[in-house]
């Protein structure tokens, strides 16, 4: 049995599987620079709404 992170494999990457691994992460920034948007929308939408309940209470 193989200890925890051991290393599975050995010698040079391929060209393939470096292009593989530079997709994953160029998809990752995307995906997290997508997650970030939604949030700041929702938080401004959050403030907005917080503020026309504060005005029509009055």
């Amino acid at each position: 049995m193989r200890g925890l992170g051991a290393p599975r494999a050995s010698g040079a990457p391929s060209a393939a599987l470096l292009k593989a691994a530079a997709w994953e992460r160029a998809y990752v920034v995307r995906d997290f620079r997508r997650i970030a948007v939604v949030v700041g929308i929702t938080l401004a939408l959050l403030v907005v709404a917080g503020i026309a309940i504060n005005l029509l209470l009055k």
